[in-house]
C-alpha cells in the first residue's frame, strides 16, 4: 500500500503518535492523513484507558485493536458475499411461495 518515497506516486507526510513518516502511495495526500488520523485516534484512545503505558505500547494496541475490527470486518463481508451468492442461485420458479430477492427490478407487465 505505501512504501517511503518512489518515482510518480502521491507524497506526503503524516505525523502518528508523535513521529513523522514520509509516505508514498497512489491514494490521494487527502487519504494518507485520514488513515493518519484514525490511527491517531486509536493510539489515543488507549492512552487515555490507559495513561501509565508508554506510547510504544499504545501503539500496539491501538494496532492490535485495529487488525481485530479489520478481521471482523472481512468475515462479515465473505457472510454477506455468500449469502448474496446463495441468493443468487436460488430457483426462481420451484418455490411455493415467491422469493423476494432483494435488489431485483421488476419487470413490467405487459398490457393485453
Amino acid at each position: 500500500m505505501f512504501m517511503v518515497i518512489a518515482m510518480d506516486k502521491n507524497r506526503t507526510v503524516v505525523r502518528v503518535a508523535g513521529q513523522e513518516f514520509k509516505l508514498a502511495g497512489f491514494e490521494s495526500e487527502e487519504y494518507m492523513q485520514q488513515l493518519a488520523a484514525y490511527v491517531n485516534k486509536k493510539v489515543e484512545e488507549i492512552a487515555k484507558m490507559y495513561p501509565s503505558l508508554s506510547t510504544s505500547n499504545c501503539v500496539i494496541l491501538a494496532s492490535l485493536n485495529m487488525a481485530d475490527e479489520l478481521n471482523k470486518a472481512k468475515e462479515d463481508y465473505e457472510a454477506l458475499d455468500l449469502r448474496i451468492n446463495q441468493l443468487r442461485d436460488m430457483p426462481r420458479s420451484t418455490a411455493s411461495v415467491p422469493v423476494k430477492r432483494p435488489f431485483e427490478t421488476k419487470q413490467p407487465e405487459k398490457v393485453k
